[in-house]
This record gives C-alpha cells, structure tokens and sequence, in this order.
C-alpha cells in the first residue's frame, strides 16, 4: 500500500470514527431517562408511548443508519483508491524509470481529468527528452566524422591536432552518455 492510500485510509477512518462518535451520542441520549421524557412530551397519548416505543425504532434506525454510512465510505475509499491513488502510484513509477534513463516508458491514458492530464505531460517529457537525445546524438556523430576529416586535414601541425583530439573526445563522450538512454523503439547508430 503506498503512502498517499495510506493516508487517505487514515482520512476516512477520521471521518468514520467521528461520524461513529456521533451516532453512538444519539444512541445513548435515546436510551437514557431524557430520551423518553422527549417522546413523551411530543405524545399527547401515554399509552401509545408504552405500545409503539418509538425510541426503539429510532434506535434501529440509528444502526441502520451507521451500518449505511460505514458502506458508503467503504466505496468511497475504494473508488478513490482506484480512480486516483493506483494511477498516480503508475506515474510515479513511470517518472522513476525515465529518470533513470529509460525514455521509453510511458503512461497509460484511459480518461480525461487533472490525473490524466499529469500523465499526458510526463509522456510528452519522454518524448521531449527522446528527440533532445536522438538529436545530440546525431549531432555529435556527425561532427566527430567532420572531426576525422580535420585530423587528417592537420596532421602536420601538433597544437590543432591536439585540439582536435580533445574535441573528439569529448564529443565521443557525449555521445556515449546520449546513447546509454533506453529510447522507445529506435536505436541511434554509434560512429
């Protein structure tokens, strides 16, 4: 169970706890001496108090009622741990994976609301990311190509070669880092 379900449980608990407080403050008021006196300032008959006994009909519905509410925050629970905690437990683990290099994770997109919206933006991060690495990538191929003509072109001067070497070497780096990204279904050839 992650932290935010967790949390939430916790919420609904207080909600259920307090909405228990209540009904059992209601349950004990009806069944003291003052419940009574209060049925039997609104009957104008006392014998229909003896036959009817309203406080236990008030009673059972109390129970009913709690039996009814503790539903209720069941499904709620469970709807809100489906409808948001779940979808939002799969982004984090889809961020997690890209953060660590694998731009070929993406999220699901089964509705349209705020959650879905937040998974739309991580998959356009990815895609982002992919073409920013796909195009570094090529870039720095093709310029340590160019970098192989200039050795060639300056083999006779010591300080450009140098220079040139260190170039290349550093985009050989780059490129390096670059490739080591899982993209989605392209590999970037190596020079």
């Amino acid at each position: 169970m992650s932290k935010l379900e967790l949390r939430m449980l916790n919420y609904f608990m207080l909600i259920a706890f307090a909405a228990i407080l209540i009904g059992i403050e209601f349950y004990f008021e009806l069944n003291a001496s003052r419940g009574k006196e209060i049925c039997t300032v609104y009957s104008a008959q006392e014998y229909l108090l003896d036959s009817f006994n309203p406080l236990d009909s008030v009673r059972t519905k109390i129970m009913v009622m709690f039996a009814l509410l503790s539903i209720v925050i069941a499904i709620v629970l469970i709807m809100f741990m489906k409808e948001i905690t779940l979808p939002l437990c799969k982004m984090v683990e889809v961020a997690k994976h890209i953060n660590e290099g694998d731009l070929s994770q993406t999220v699901e997109i089964n509705k349209h609301d705020e959650i879905s919206e937040v998974g739309s933006a991580i998959n356009e991060l990815a895609s982002n990311l992919q073409e920013v690495a796909t195009f570094t990538s090529l870039t720095a191929t093709e310029a340590i190509e160019k970098i192989k003509v200039l050795k060639e072109m300056s083999s006779d001067n010591p300080e450009i070669k140098k220079i040139i070497n260190d170039v290349e070497q550093n985009l050989k780096s780059m490129n390096n880092f670059v490739n080591s990204f899982k993209l989605f279904d392209m590999e970037v050839n190596n020079a």
